[in-house]
Parts: structure tokens; sequence; C-alpha cells
């Protein structure tokens, strides 16, 4: 997919934010097309990974990086009360296809190099006005009951498939962006999934990574490439990046007959031109 020449935060370009001297929350999401964050803090301090975009973690997880691919949202806490001001930046992106230069990978003039480090938001601790806060974090923070793997009643597979015709951006059959080498149609319902049922769908993309998102529902990661998973594929999550088999265990809880539901790559251009399918939940 395409990245543009310019990173912004909330619309602004690069902005500047003042916060307070003490212990701050963000909630981040990255809404870019197709550009994977590896966001830090320039001064490298720590901070601590709480929530995904299914809620909290069971604890905090301290962190200096942390991943963002397209669609996915993190919530952190940073402590500012050394009141040293700080710039969030993203390592470069290195994730593209074995030819990046053709089709929907290419650049064209004036692109944002992402092989480049980019600051992406500055920050500026000031005086809060009162007494600071307690810059303590807390040990639990949510506890919730995971869906029971050897309750799976069924197993799926998913490949997100990338040929030639997709790197031209066709969006056809015969080898373009698909899954399971079958290209998107509204028409057609690619898989039955029953009310209340829990499964295990294996996920794997080709050639490079793919933001995998499944509507309706929130999942766990079991295992990473036959082995436990990442550290940061921990807790309730609805998008994950997925190259080598990813296992995901998934309770199906929401109904959706007349209006199935999607899973997709994030990734805009890859979606757009057939990576997607349906599921219907009954």
């Amino acid at each position: 997919g395409r990245r543009g020449d310019t990173i912004l935060v909330n619309g602004a370009v690069n902005p500047l934010a003042a916060v307070p001297n003490r212990l701050v929350r963000l909630r981040l999401v990255n809404a870019s097309n197709a550009r994977i964050y590896e966001l830090s803090f320039s001064d490298r301090r720590s901070f601590h990974w709480i929530a995904t975009e299914g809620g909290l973690l069971e604890r905090a997880v301290a962190l200096e990086a942390i991943t963002l691919a397209p669609g996915q949202r993190a919530e952190v806490l940073v402590d500012f009360t050394d009141g040293r001001p700080a710039s969030l930046v993203t390592a470069a992106d290195s994730n593209s296809s074995m030819m990046g230069g053709m089709g929907l990978m290419g650049g064209g003039a004036g692109r944002t190099d992402a092989a480049a480090p980019a600051t992406v938001l500055r920050f500026e601790p000031r005086p809060s006005g009162q007494a600071r806060a307690s810059a303590a974090v807390p040990s639990l923070l949510a506890s919730r009951t995971r869906p029971d793997a050897s309750k799976a009643v069924r197993r799926r597979r998913l490949i997100l498939n990338m040929g030639m015709g997709g790197m031209m951006g066709s969006g056809s059959g015969g080898g373009g962006l698909t899954i399971n080498g079958k290209p998107f149609d509204m028409n057609r319902i690619d898989e039955a999934v029953k009310l209340g049922s829990t499964e295990i769908w294996e996920v794997s993309g080709e050639m490079m990574r793919h933001p995998i998102h499944i509507h309706g529902v929130h999942f766990d990661v079991l295992t990473r490439g036959g082995g436990q998973p990442d550290i940061l594929d921990q807790g309730p999550r609805d998008t994950v990046l997925v190259k080598e088999p990813v296992e995901l265990l998934i309770r199906f809880d929401q109904p959706a007959k007349s209006a199935p539901f999607m899973y997709h790559c994030h990734i805009l251009e890859h979606e757009d031109n057939g990576m997607m399918g349906q599921f219907s939940v009954e």
C-alpha cells in the first residue's frame, strides 16, 4: 500500500502536545493506509502498555517500543513527572513484498521514505497546577475469562494471497490479492459459523506481513509460527499481524445472519482490491 509524505496526528502536521508532568494515558490508533509504526520515545524512556483494541490487559507490560499495524489500537501510560520534553518516534517501516517497487507498493515522486525513521508527536510536560499524582501503575488492571481452546469445534485456515495480479492492483482472480485464492465477492458467504461456538482459525500471509482484522469478535492468539505468541500478541484482539501461521482462538457471540461480518487485510489497498471475505454467524 502507499505511504504518504506526511504523518498526521489528529489531523495536525508536526504536532506538539502539552501534557501535565505526571502519569499520562495515551490512546493510540494506526489509521494509516499501510504503514506499520514501530513506536518508541526519542529519549528511550520506557512506558506501560495497558490495553488493546479489545480492552484492558490483565497486567500492565513495561516496554520501550510497541508495534502498531494499520487498524490496531493501543493504550499506554507514560510517566512525564521528570518534566523533560520527549518525542514519540517511529522506526523504519520495512514491510513490503519482494516486488515492492511495482503497482500498489510503488511510492511515486515525493513520497516519504518508509525506510527512514520519523517523528510522530512531540510532548512538552507542563506543571499541572496541583501536587503531582502518584506515578504508580496498578499491578492488576482487569480479569477476563478466555475461551477454552479444548472446546473448539472447528479449525479453519485462511491464507492471505499475493500474486502478480495483486501487485498490479487488479483485484481479480487468478493470482491477485485474495484470501484462500478467492477475491472478495459480496454475494458470497465464505464461512458459516455457529452462534455461541468456539473455533481456531489459522491465518498466514504471503510475501509480507498483513494485519488481519476480523469483524464482530475479539480473539486470543494461541500460537505464532508453531511456538509461543509474541509479547505484543497478548490481550483481546480484533487485528493482528500475520506472515507465519498464527492460530487465533475465537468465540462467536454476536449473530450475523442477514448482514454477514467481514475479515480482511487492514492495508487499505489490499482489502479494496480483493483481500477480504465474509462469514455468517447463526
